[in-house]
């Protein structure tokens, strides 16, 4: 097939193309692909996850090399602690020390190689690029916060509203999908209950 791509930046994985998509991933593309839409991070940073990145008890990785955002400032990788599920840090319990993240150009050429045998329109342009712009598609559209996903994503809140917004386009069956894939993420990124109990009352006496 080759490994040009044609990618297309603002496409996403609607979530039953992305389950059937995994359905033709061999062991390593399907690892690659589980790790970065449960992170959202991108395939040069996953790849150096290990073991003693993970913080179980507190669900969370260290992702040691993170782009270098030069329009910051930023001289050398900074490294940042995200939050995963408690059903992604088992699935990452069980298969780190067995499984490894793809170089980009293998990966590319394996998840097209999967989009063409899913029958997903338009398979070559898609890349890694596309999970992790469907990472922030779905979060957002399970309602998480924009401003701690931007954080997240290690974007500028305008960056995010830019390139990863999009009108709600998904169906209740989308949504069950999604929160099955990405486990108990979501609720991690949502306003302390107390704190948004206390806001709203405060609210509604004003």
């Amino acid at each position: 097939m080759g490994n040009k791509t044609k990618q297309n930046k603002k496409r996403f994985f609607y979530p039953d193309e992305f389950e059937r998509v995994l359905d033709h991933c061999n062991k390593n593309q399907r690892y690659t692909a589980m790790t970065m839409i449960n992170t959202g991070r991108r395939i040069n940073e996953v790849r150096y996850i290990r073991k003693n990145n993970l913080n179980h008890e507190r669900k969370s990785i260290v992702i040691e090399q993170t782009k270098v955002r030069a329009k910051l400032g930023e001289r050398t990788p900074q490294p940042m602690t995200i939050a995963v599920s408690n059903k992604f840090m088992n699935y990452l319990k069980d298969k780190i020390e067995t499984h490894r993240i793809l170089s980009t150009n293998a990966f590319n050429v394996g998840l097209k190689d999967a989009c063409v045998k899913a029958k997903i329109n338009n398979p070559e342009q898609f890349s890694s690029h596309n999970i992790r712009k469907t990472f922030g598609t779905w979060m957002l559209a399970l309602g998480v916060d924009g401003f701690k996903l931007a954080q997240h994503l290690g974007h500028t809140p305008n960056e995010l509203a830019k390139d990863y917004a999009t009108n709600d386009v998904f169906s209740h069956k989308d949504k069950t999908i999604m929160r099955s894939i990405l486990g108990n993420l979501p609720d991690r990124f949502f306003p302390d209950r107390r704190y948004w109990i206390g806001y709203q009352l405060n609210f509604l006496c004003v």
